[in-house]
């Protein structure tokens, strides 16, 4: 059987999620209170719809209860997700799908009754670290909503270089929490300390800032293999 799936919210993660779902084969509907974003959005999925998604009597006149997946695409407007969420499990759809902005909004979701919270931002940050940092990303951990641990070889370019030479804090807005020293990670660290080759460096970073780092390495890296 065929399902109908209905994105609730048409920014950047709802466009995309809309458009390839459609692409698919899927029946989707496409739902956002800017016409613009709808009228952008109408000759790529199977209908859309401007509405508030925030009403129970706009949501209820698109048949939400029809719908066997609803997709719940905004994120920056906490309240407004969780509006629509409560709406979509009130009207009895199958599956609901809510996109979270951090934990704590995830929590909320979920005791509301969403039955799978995403992660866009955190999940494609990751992706893009991973793919811009290729081989020389160790490891990436978020620890809280707004800050994460990257632990990373030291690039060819920072060997024979200070820690004060090379000032993360001033370039990329991070912090140098640990280093590694004859095998051993040190967090008693000195910013006199000088990089040696193969070193592995632990970075705490808050999530805004390390797309300016990596970038930064992907182009020094794209450098020398030029």
């Amino acid at each position: 059987m065929e399902k109908n799936v209905i994105v609730l919210g048409l920014g950047r993660f709802g466009y995309a999620v809309a458009t390839k779902l459609f692409e698919k084969g899927i029946y989707v509907t496409a739902v956002d209170s800017n016409y613009k974003k709808v009228e952008k959005i109408a000759n790529f999925v199977s209908s859309a719809a401007q509405g508030d998604i925030t009403e129970e009597v706009a949501m209820k006149s698109l048949g939400i209860n029809n719908y066997d997946v609803a997709i719940i695409a905004t994120g920056t407007d906490i309240e407004a997700s969780i509006e629509a969420t409560l709406i979509c499990k009130d009207s009895g759809v199958d599956k609901v799908i809510a996109k979270a902005t951090s934990q704590s909004h995830a929590r909320i979701l979920k005791k509301i009754g969403a039955d799978q919270i995403v992660y866009p931002e955190l999940d494609t940050g990751e992706r893009l670290a991973r793919s811009l940092a290729g081989s020389n990303l160790l490891e990436l951990v978020q620890f809280s909503n707004d800050f994460s641990l990257i632990e990373i070889k030291a690039h060819e370019d920072w060997i024979g270089k200070s820690l004060i030479e090379l000032d993360f804090r001033k370039a990329y807005k991070m912090n140098v929490v640990a280093f590694e020293r004859d095998g051993q990670m040190l967090m008693d660290i000195d910013p006199s300390t000088y990089i040696r080759n193969h070193k592995k460096i632990v970075l705490i970073y808050s999530r805004v800032f390390i797309i300016l780092f990596l970038s930064s390495l992907l182009e020094t890296l794209a450098f020398h293999a030029y």
